[in-house]
């Protein structure tokens, strides 16, 4: 049974605690998938959650080549953090324009296994590795800005010859095989029925935003997170305010406490503003259910 989610216009008492960090997905949230340009409501938005002193984290499937054109559009200063290709690397802005992000870690594993599954399942498939801050070596071109970064077209057995931050697979009908291919000792995140993202086994980005909760001494109550994809399911079970795109389907919004306008209606705004509103505005917030439930 779907459950009943208030919205951002229903009434609510303020939160108890102070938000001190939120997570948000780029790609259905702050962006429309396959753009770049942050909508303006966003971006005051991001800037007013940052004037309260809450720390603004781009979590996110993309690259770290695809998350700097976000991040500078949002303002974000040097010692602010990004986590990039669903967990597998996370990273710290500098400010400096040669070198723009320095890595803190990477998560890494053998694609190998997972390789041989697609390639049995779907002997056409493209398949993709992660060169971080480059871009990717390839067995083919991939379709037009649906990789960002630098394409580098290699034999098959080079993707397999070291271990990755983060492996991709496409082909049609792809992401029903995810079970298979996650029986190799992987995590196989699903982006729409002809792609895998495929990553270390148990990593998500909840994996890693937990990780820089922790780095920064922050409770887990004091958390928040916006996004509309199934890469995005754990770490909404995962922080205290967790707030879905309108567009997301079911699955992500049963995750969620709150749903929130869809990209277009600016949703992502919508919840920060939610977040960064005075006691005497609280008026304005949703009632806390238990919807979403941890």
């Amino acid at each position: 049974m779907n459950k009943t989610h208030p919205t951002i216009r229903q009434a609510m008492s303020p939160p108890s605690r102070p938000v001190k960090a939120a997570f948000l997905d780029v790609d259905g949230t702050l962006v429309r998938e396959g753009e770049d340009v942050v909508p303006e409501p966003a971006r005051r938005a991001v800037a007013a959650t940052l004037a309260k002193g809450i720390l603004v984290v781009p979590c996110t499937g993309r690259s770290v080549v695809g998350v700097l054109p976000i991040a500078e559009q949002l303002r974000l200063v040097r010692g602010s953090f990004f986590i990039a290709s669903n967990g597998a690397v996370t990273g710290e802005l500098t400010g400096n324009r040669r070198h723009p992000f320095e890595i803190l870690h990477t998560r890494v594993f053998d694609p190998w296994a997972a390789f041989t599954v697609a390639m049995a399942v779907a002997p056409q498939v493209s398949m993709a590795v992660e060169q971080v801050g480059v871009g990717w070596r390839v067995n083919r071109p991939f379709p037009e800005g649906r990789l960002n970064g630098l394409q580098h077209v290699v034999a098959e057995k080079v993707l397999w010859s070291e271990h990755v931050t983060r492996a991709v697979v496409h082909a049609p009908g792809i992401a029903r095989y995810a079970p298979q291919i996650e029986g190799t000792g992987c995590t196989a995140t699903p982006n729409g029925p002809d792609w895998l993202d495929v990553t270390k086994r148990g990593l998500s980005k909840a994996t890693e935003a937990d990780a820089l909760r922790l780095r920064w001494g922050i409770h887990p109550d004091d958390t928040a997170a916006i996004g509309d994809g199934h890469n995005d399911i754990p770490l909404l079970h995962q922080v205290h305010h967790a707030f879905a795109m309108g567009h997301a389907d079911q699955r992500v919004k049963d995750a969620a406490d709150y749903v929130v306008g869809a990209i277009d209606q600016h949703g992502v705004a919508e919840a920060l503003n939610c977040l960064t509103l005075s006691r005497r505005e609280s008026g304005a917030l949703p009632v806390r259910t238990g919807a979403g439930a941890r």
